[in-house]
């Protein structure tokens, strides 16, 4: 599968959300980021360069239009995998059939938890769940065990996570910072550019635990 191997510079596009796919992907080397877009922008759904991690798979199994955009975050070199190739993958090698298996199995949690999280009527618990859920995949943990994030990376994955808009974050953000359970980074400064989630409200809204 040597001639399958594509080679992208810095900032090219992959595929596009909404496009048709015939192909999925393996890591070679470099970085991909998975972009999805929402009403602020855009957002970084996943940054994929660990080798042999793939991304785009759903194209071959369900055959439905992309649900992201893919673009390389550097130089990046990528086995591109067709249908026929990806049925011989999983037919002939079991060990790859059940990483397939695993990873499905991980969107369904992942999916489950998402609706969990739509359905809930209480606006700070919607927000304190996908708060967590973004600083524990995005956030940089700090020493007394809290997790550091972007205010308005955060704000813009909690709008497309559970559909809650900016005053709305806002108030609930407040409300978490009178109640000492954020605080803002000391590294922000007057900015308030990051705020850390601490260790127990982490702990308390950390769905992944359930």
């Amino acid at each position: 599968m040597a001639d399958n191997t594509k080679s992208f510079a810095t900032g090219d596009v992959i595929f596009k959300e909404g496009d048709q796919g015939d192909l999925m992907y393996i890591m070679v080397s470099g970085c991909v980021e998975l972009r999805k877009k929402v009403d602020a922008g855009e957002m970084v759904l996943k940054v994929v360069k660990t080798p042999n991690e793939f991304f785009g798979e759903m194209a071959l199994i369900d055959g439905r239009p992309r649900s992201a955009t893919a673009v390389a975050a550097e130089a990046t070199r990528l086995l591109a995998v067709d249908e026929a190739i990806f049925d011989s993958m999983v037919l002939g090698n079991p060990k790859f059939a059940l990483t397939i298996i695993k990873t499905l199995a991980a969107r369904i949690r992942s999916s489950n938890i998402h609706i969990s999280e739509l359905t809930e009527t209480i606006p700070r618990e919607r927000a304190a769940h996908a708060m967590v859920d973004y600083a524990l995949r995005h956030g940089e943990k700090i020493f007394d065990g809290g997790y550091k994030v972007a205010v308005d990376a955060l704000c813009v994955w909690v709008n497309s996570h559970v559909g809650m808009a900016k005053p709305e974050f806002d108030d609930c953000l407040d409300r978490f910072l009178k109640g000492e359970l954020v605080r803002y980074a000391a590294t922000s400064g007057q900015s308030h550019e990051h705020v850390v989630l601490s260790a127990s409200f982490i702990n308390e809204n950390n769905r992944r635990n359930n």
